[in-house]
Formats: C-alpha cells, structure tokens, sequence
C-alpha cells in the first residue's frame, strides 16, 4: 500500500540509468540494428548532414 501511495505522489521510478548512474536505453539488438540502418540508408535521419537552412514551408510563398 506505501509502495502504491508513492508511486502516486512521486511517480514511476526511472529505469534508464546503468549502475553506475550513466544514462543507458534498454532497447533490444534488433532495434538498435533498426535504428542505425535508418541512419545509413536515409540522409534525411542523418543529424550530421543537416544545414539548419532547409524550411519545412518552402512550397508556401508569403505575400
């Protein structure tokens, strides 16, 4: 019942810290495997090839 009342008051414990306190997300191989072919096959996914200069609205025309 205390353990209940806490979750309620403070929320759900996090569970993405490591034991030594780094931040470590528990996702299976497969996703990660996923999540790096996403990043080769699309340059769009790849941060590192980003500009900052391309707008989202490029096909709208302001008056």
């Amino acid at each position: 019942m205390l353990k209940s009342l806490l979750y309620f008051i403070g929320g759900k414990p996090t569970n993405i810290f490591n034991k030594k306190g780094k931040v470590e997300h528990k996702f299976p191989e497969e996703k990660w495997k996923q999540w790096d072919a996403r990043l080769k096959d699309n340059p769009q996914y790849n941060w590192r090839e980003h500009t900052g200069k391309q707008s989202h609205s490029q096909d709208t025309k302001k008056n």
